[in-house]
């Protein structure tokens, strides 16, 4: 009888390695995405992730520390999709209609909503840590698109980069919020971040009678106008 090669499926006697970190955290997300902090315990976990108490607890101190991480590792991967996609794409006005398409296609919450959560809870040291990954992870890339924006004379140079990042992620982590809303309905994701976009940077209101100029005495929105680029 000629001998068989090993079936690589067939179990050895030994027990496969598990990412204990990593199955906490991702059975941790799902719960704080759908319960909240406050209604999730160290309980729900061990009955959902399988694993005993004192394994979470060697991984994670406390529920506060796991909360923190979840938000960190939240923020992490999305950052990592976001920027990978927008790296074909060229000019301010395309990272953004990428960047917002992104966030609305692959967030399934509001982290605005669960960063809040969590300053109801978390120590000053944990929410410092969730306060940092969310500027390092959520506004610096957007930042980045900013500043090459106004290098690129697509984006007046009065703008600060800085807070575009804030208004323009905070807008559209709000926008995530309304997905819930549709109840089933077509979320038309393309057309919702274009939308978005064109209206962060060309405002809604035409321009003035006063030569084109608002009240300040600087043309609406941010892009530069044909004039201004002329």
């Amino acid at each position: 009888m000629t001998p068989q090669p090993p079936d690589p499926k067939a179990t050895t006697g030994k027990p496969r390695p598990v990412d204990a970190r990593g199955e906490i955290l991702h059975h941790a997300k799902i719960l704080f995405r759908e319960k909240g902090f406050s209604s999730v315990s160290m309980n729900d976990l061990v009955n959902v992730v399988g694993l005993t108490k004192p394994t979470i607890y060697y991984h994670f101190t406390d529920k506060e520390t796991l909360f923190s991480e979840v938000l960190v590792e939240m923020m992490r991967h999305g950052s990592e999709m976001l920027v990978a996609g927008v790296k074909r794409c060229k000019g301010c006005r395309e990272k953004l209609y990428k960047m917002a398409e992104g966030y609305f296609r692959f967030s399934p919450t509001s982290l605005s909503t669960m960063v809040r959560d969590s300053s109801q809870h978390l120590t000053e040291a944990h929410l410092k840590k969730v306060m940092e990954a969310h500027q390092f992870y959520l506004l610096k890339p957007v930042e980045s698109i900013f500043e090459e924006g106004i290098q690129a004379g697509e984006i007046k140079a009065t703008e600060d980069p800085q807070k575009l990042a804030f208004y323009f992620v905070s807008w559209i982590d709000t926008m995530t919020t309304l997905k819930a809303a549709y109840e089933g309905r077509s979320f038309e994701t393309r057309k919702n971040a274009e939308t978005m976009v064109n209206i962060f940077l060309h405002g809604v209101a035409p321009p003035v009678s006063n030569g084109g100029l608002s009240p300040s005495g600087t043309n609406g929105g941010l892009a530069q106008s044909p004039e201004e680029t002329a």
